[in-house]
């Protein structure tokens, strides 16, 4: 039995699960960051391969995760593939481990898995790949642009548009990112999933008064802007404090539970530091955790610790 565990908050993550079924048969797992190391834990023993996607961990948890893919591969066949930075020596020690290591911080998690599946998948599905590309904001890599000239790339940024904005729009509804992975596999069209188009509209609704909310209730610190926001999709709050405020960072920050809060950080060009670096190390030091991309991370804090958290983002930043 294949068996895959894969992000369930993007489309990078949705599109290399659907491949991933579509071309091994995998039972598909959706996870999130902070859940990574209890969904691999979870794998039924009956496992002949796993394939693990667009997942990455910081360096707090880097030891556990490696050892517990190590720990499957003696009873399995491991593959990893991802995107998120990852040191020299942790590369060593995930091949060390018996797991196959798909990684390269150049192109996205989707794009990836795509390379590795294309001889098993049908010919429609390098559009998922690039869903994940566009969505990920990696769609001018080798790879992605390539596979994004044999196509109309206004059609790639409508379905990817209408796949990003219904997953927004639907929140952490139980069921449906595993409804868009059985639907993406089996060949249908974003535009063609029920709930999809309509849910985007309605999405795009929303962000256009959250535009407004931006404006009223962010602030500024230094060269970074923060926000503390109620929306599922906070990453999307990160990213219009970019604008409105006119700085390199963008942080939301979102309390999922009691004592818990999620923080999102997106940034420009003109950003000096690797924000998935930057989160990781901080959110460590504040008994959390976190990691992510050069412009775009996030992690986990206690709520207690927000006022320590912004003033040393502003301080690296």
């Amino acid at each position: 039995m294949s068996y895959c565990v894969s992000h369930v908050k993007d489309i990078d993550g949705i599109s290399a699960a659907a491949m991933t079924r579509a071309a091994t048969g995998a039972e598909v797992t959706l996870t999130d960051y902070g859940r990574v190391l209890e969904d691999l834990r979870a794998v039924p023993r009956d496992a002949k391969s796993l394939f693990i996607c667009d997942l990455g961990v910081d360096t707090s948890e880097t030891g556990p995760f490696i050892a517990t893919m190590g720990s499957l591969a003696n009873r399995a066949h491991v593959t990893y593939i991802d995107h998120h930075y990852l040191p020299t020596t942790a590369k060593a020690r995930i091949r060390k481990s018996g797991v196959r290591l798909v990684h390269n911080e150049g192109e996205c998690a989707s794009i990836l898995t795509y390379l590795t599946f294309r001889d098993m998948l049908r010919p429609r599905s390098q559009l998922l790949a690039l869903y994940g590309a566009v969505t990920d904001e990696m769609d001018y890599t080798p790879q992605a642009s390539r596979l994004m000239e044999m196509t109309d790339r206004h059609f790639i940024l409508a379905e990817a548009s209408l796949l990003s904005q219904a997953l927004s729009f639907k929140k952490g509804r139980e069921g449906f990112p595993d409804m868009l992975v059985r639907e993406l596999s089996a060949g249908r069209l974003p535009h063609e999933i029920e709930g999809v188009p309509e849910s985007a509209l309605k999405q795009v609704g929303l962000e256009a008064k959250l535009m407004d909310a931006v404006n009223r209730h962010g602030k500024r610190v230094g060269r970074l802007a923060y926000m503390n926001t109620t929306e599922y999709s906070s990453g999307i709050v990160a990213k219009l404090l970019l604008g409105a405020f006119k700085v390199p960072v963008g942080v939301a920050i979102r309390e999922t539970k009691p004592g818990e809060l999620v923080v999102e950080l997106r940034g420009t060009s003109k950003c000096r530091v690797h924000l998935g670096k930057l989160i990781g190390e901080v959110s460590s030091k504040l008994g959390g955790s976190g990691g992510g991309h050069r412009l775009a991370s996030g992690g986990i804090i206690p709520s207690k610790k927000e006022s320590q958290l912004l003033k040393m983002l502003s301080r690296r930043v």
